[in-house]
């Protein structure tokens, strides 16, 4: 009994590890400045938390295509993370308690809404119409202008593709690269 008490311990330690690890590599990605200043995305409170549900969205559709329970508790700390992040940032706003579960809440369904759409546009793989699908998940959510859309949602196809050129071990300890330093080919 106590070494299958020690591996459980040891497993949900390593998947608690490997989901803050990738909690800090998409934060950091999602608040870098090239999102606002190149991307188009707002850069305003509602704009970081909708480019944090974006990567959210990113790193689920690439652990969920990973086989066995691990990937799936990784998932459900990862967007556990995510919420505590969103609540934090507005504690850290100075927005008071008596509110602060109301806005969090909002956010929340915000965050799940647009992440289940862009989920779903992003299963679709390869297929005919895939960025355009994912550029009315942008528009309609309101987290890129309408003329930068497309061109977003190009970006996140890029994303999606380094993303599942790494390996499942990388992803699954939460090394989760978002930007290539290799020179673009063509």
């Amino acid at each position: 009994m106590t070494a299958f008490s020690g591996n459980w311990f040891q497993r949900r330690a390593a998947r608690r590890k490997a989901a803050a690890e990738a909690y800090a590599r998409l934060l950091s990605h999602a608040l870098a400045p090239v999102h606002y200043v190149a991307s188009g995305v707002p850069d305003t409170f509602g704009g970081r938390a909708g480019m944090v549900t974006i990567l959210t969205s990113l790193a689920c559709d690439r652990i969920s295509r990973i086989p066995g329970p691990d990937a799936a508790r990784i998932i459900e700390r990862l967007d556990a993370l995510v919420l505590d992040g969103f609540d934090a940032a507005y504690r850290e706003k100075g927005v008071g308690d008596a509110s602060i579960a109301r806005k969090v809440r909002k956010l929340a369904q915000n965050h799940a809404g647009l992440g289940k759409a862009l989920f779903a546009a992003l299963q679709d793989a390869e297929s005919p119409g895939q960025a355009a699908r994912i550029a009315d998940v942008l528009r309609r959510n309101g987290v890129v202008a309408a003329t930068r859309a497309v061109s977003m949602a190009t970006i996140l196809l890029g994303m999606q593709a380094r993303l599942a050129r790494q390996s499942d071990a990388e992803i699954l300890h939460g090394q989760l690269e978002w930007t290539s330093n290799a020179p673009a080919q063509g």
